[in-house]
């Protein structure tokens, strides 16, 4: 059987090869027209491709700077350390003779215009214009002997300015009070400053003074007292306000009223919590001897917006230091409330001049402890008026009343608000004894 060829001019390829290069041929030719469609469909449609391009930003390029020591051009050379050789010489010193001032027996008075000695001089005086060298008088300390180093003292620290010239008034400049305390109670010593809280009140008291200084003379006599009887110095400086920035240098101070109300701000009763919380000091004596009374209620509103949760009103217990710190008590002395409740005040027969009596008699003082410190000491008895009116006290009124042991009861406050430990005086001595550790 004869086999069909396909013929190519040159070249003979059978039947099967024939057949293979047709169908790829024509699927080649299908593939290719698919292709060219899609390839012309954009452009016959008239299509848009937007390629979305992400701008990549390269970080920017940090340089570190690292300093190195320098090279030295030339190497170090060590030189030999100096050897100090200590030799003893002696020298002759020529005696010399001694001069020395002494007055001849004749002198002159001094007039303006006069000598150069005799300017030195007040006019009227007498003057020595002669040098005489046979008797040796010198005038003047002697170095050696008469000065002394006070600077320097073999106790340092606290202790040490007891058994020196320097005392704790060498520190009036610096604080506002500074009280030592010996082995012997009453053995007190140092100084401190009286202020009283400059409140604004609700109204002018009775005697037609403002509400803060409503018994003006109690401090001053208090303050009396202790001068005269301790070696404490106390100087009355007047008042000071809950937003003064002295507040905090303050280590005690005094807070009266009567029947005025104390107003305030928010930010008087937070500078008054700051006060408190540093170390100072606030006693509160209520002159009218009433706890219901505006002014007590108001004051102690006032100590609840300072301290918040810490104003816990805490009765003082008669045991407690404050009542033995110079004198003994067994519990708080008799105050106002103790006086006038009887009805004296009565027998004034000019019904303005009355006092009214107290309906109440209290046996305790009260107080509020922060982290153990005694920072604030409230009175409902009036220890006020006992120290500035009770002497001047007239029958009617049952006076004058022996204020002794209530200024005794003062004493004792300021004693014990100024050695305790935390107070304001408690580290303003601390600081001294650091710098006199150095």
């Amino acid at each position: 059987m004869p086999v069909k060829t396909f013929v190519i001019p040159g070249y003979e390829i059978s039947q099967k090869v024939k057949f293979y290069v047709k169908y790829y041929r024509r699927h080649l030719l299908i593939f290719i027209g698919i292709s060219l469609f899609f390839h012309l469909l954009p452009i016959i449609l008239n299509l848009k491709y937007v390629e979305s391009i992400k701008e990549v930003k390269r970080p920017p390029t940090t340089v570190k700077f690292i300093q190195r020591a320098p090279r030295l051009q030339k190497q170090l050379e060590l030189q030999k350390a100096p050897k100090v050789v200590e030799r003893t010489m002696q020298r002759l010193m020529p005696q010399r003779s001694r001069f020395a001032t002494m007055p001849r027996t004749m002198t002159t008075a001094v007039t303006h215009g006069g000598s150069a000695l005799a300017s030195l001089g007040r006019p009227g005086d007498y003057v020595d214009r002669t040098w005489s060298p046979q008797q040796a008088q010198f005038y003047g300390p002697n170095i050696q002997m008469e000065v002394e180093n006070t600077r320097m003292s073999s106790k340092r620290g606290v202790s040490g300015l007891r058994d020196n010239l320097i005392d704790w008034m060498n520190f009036q400049d610096r604080f506002s009070g500074l009280i030592d305390q010996g082995s012997d109670k009453k053995d007190v010593s140092g100084f401190i400053e009286f202020y009283q809280l400059e409140y604004r009140g609700s109204k002018v008291e009775e005697n037609n003074q403002p509400a803060w200084n409503c018994i003006p003379q109690a401090l001053m006599n208090l303050a009396e007292f202790i001068n005269n009887n301790t070696k404490i110095r106390v100087t009355l400086k007047g008042s000071v306000r809950l937003d003064s920035k002295e507040l905090f240098n303050i280590p005690i101070i005094f807070m009266m009223g009567y029947r005025a109300e104390p107003i305030y701000t928010k930010e008087e009763a937070q500078n008054l919590g700051k006060y408190l919380r540093e170390g100072g000091f606030l006693f509160i004596d209520d002159a009218f001897a009433y706890e219901a009374g505006s002014f007590n209620r108001k004051a102690r509103q006032l100590i609840r917006d300072a301290l918040g949760f810490d104003a816990v009103f805490e009765r003082i217990p008669n045991n407690h230091p404050i009542y033995h710190a110079w004198e003994d008590f067994d519990g708080p002395p008799a105050g106002d409330d103790n006086i006038r409740p009887n009805g004296m005040a009565l027998a004034n027969p000019n019904p303005n001049q009355r006092l009214k009596p107290v309906p109440e008699r209290y046996k305790y003082l009260e107080g509020v402890f922060l982290g153990g410190r005694l920072a604030v000491l409230l009175s409902s008895k009036g220890y006020t008026r006992a120290w500035g009116d009770w002497l001047k006290n007239p029958a009617s009124f049952g006076g004058p009343q022996d204020n002794t042991r209530q200024f005794q009861l003062g004493l004792n406050i300021i004693v014990f608000a100024s050695t305790q430990k935390g107070g304001i005086i408690d580290k303003n001595k601390q600081k001294v004894a650091a710098e006199l550790n150095r």
